[in-house]
């Protein structure tokens, strides 16, 4: 991470120098194994900033207790200083050893290495504190196995300890690799998200309506129809309520119940009457934020697969109600033809169903089914945020 925002670049002098001197062999590690990197410089930021003094502050106080109680032994200060910082700082190596450990690596293997190096630890030891207090002139055996008695159970709770610290540290990569997972998740289902509103936005227009409703403009404005002009009215309105979503996260539930209003008088116009919309919104809900273009799918659709088909006249109605325990919905029914066995899998719905998941989360639910007297309902029901 040698980014701007790297905590020891940008600390005190000491932090800053370390950081320097760290960064080539953060580099060259990030080169092999760049998870590997980042846990590095994780353990680093913690060691080298505030949050970490208590981990020195137990390191000082278990070398001047270790360099004590050899002291009290018998042993020299000196001897007994250099004995404790030999012993606690392979001890610190050998633990951010366990802790940095790759996946890859076997555990029992590595368990009966720290057994092994726990064992020579503790004859080491022992001779250590021998030496300390004195060798005779020939190995006492029996004083050998009593300072052994007493150093074992110390190698054996090091023992533990590394197993406790490689098994931490492997804890420690499963959350965070799950953490990773995680994020690419989200990261995936915010651009799946992305991708299906830029779909929905760019089939907002569709070509063939515009281009249909301009067709039928261009006959009523060469025929000098008077029904030309409220025409273009709508047609303008449309575009302009259309074109100003684009690119918005979420627009007011009452911009597209206008935007409706709009499409509905086009098509009512173009089909000479036979198809006719009602749009009721609360007036408590026109505020309500929703994802652009979300109700005027549910309109298209109504009118493309149920009334446009249909032989005769068609209705479609638009209403929006608070309904008890802080829900509200929206409501877009149809005496179309009815729903077909389909439906439910159609692109247009599928990229619905992704938005309000992404939006909403479990506070959004879609229903599509048969309408009481036939045709078709669509219903989008929507829990207020806690």
């Amino acid at each position: 991470m040698d980014t701007p925002r790297h905590p020891l670049a940008h600390g005190n002098r000491f932090q800053r120098a370390y950081y320097r001197w760290a960064l080539p062999h953060y580099e060259n590690i990030g080169r092999d194994d760049p998870v590997l990197r980042e846990r590095v410089e994780l353990a680093d930021i913690y060691l080298y900033t505030r949050s970490g003094l208590g981990a020195w502050a137990g390191w000082w106080l278990v070398l001047i207790g270790g360099a004590l109680a050899l002291q009290g032994q018998g042993a020299s200060w000196v001897a007994a200083v250099g004995a404790t910082l030999l012993i606690w700082g392979g001890l610190t190596s050998v633990l951010l050893v366990a802790w940095l450990a790759p996946a890859k690596v076997n555990p029992r293997q590595l368990m009966l290495k720290f057994l092994l190096g726990a064992v020579a630890g503790a004859v080491a030891m022992t001779l250590v504190l021998m030496a300390l207090k004195g060798m005779p002139e020939s190995l006492d055996l029996d004083r050998l196995l009593r300072v052994l008695r007493v150093v074992g159970p110390l190698a054996i709770g090091i023992l533990l300890l590394l197993a406790f610290v490689a098994r931490a540290g492997q804890a420690a990569r499963d959350n965070q690799l799950a953490r990773l997972q995680l994020v690419a998740e989200r990261d995936a289902s915010a651009r799946a998200a992305a991708q299906a509103d830029l779909r929905l936005l760019q089939a907002q227009i569709h070509p063939h309506f515009v281009f249909n409703t301009l067709a039928t403009l261009q006959h009523w404005v060469d025929r000098r129809d008077d029904r030309a002009g409220p025409l273009l009215r709508e047609l303008t309105g449309f575009l302009r309520r259309s074109t100003e979503m684009l690119g918005r996260p979420t627009v007011p539930l009452g911009d597209e119940a206008q935007a409706v209003r709009h499409y509905l008088a086009i098509l009512s116009a173009r089909l000479e009457g036979r198809l006719k919309g009602e749009v009721d919104i609360d007036p408590a809900l026109v505020e309500q934020p929703l994802p652009p273009g979300l109700v005027l799918t549910l309109v298209e659709n109504a009118v493309a697969h149920g009334l446009e088909p249909k032989i005769g006249d068609g209705h479609l109605w638009l209403s929006a109600k608070r309904e008890p325990g802080g829900r509200w919905c929206v409501r877009v029914d149809d005496d179309g033809l009815g729903l077909a066995p389909e439906a439910q899998d159609r692109v247009g719905l599928a990229n619905l169903r992704q938005r309000l998941a992404h939006h909403f989360g479990d506070r959004a639910n879609f229903s599509l089914q048969r309408r009481p007297g036939g045709g078709t309902r669509a219903e989008i029901t929507l829990q207020d945020a806690p």
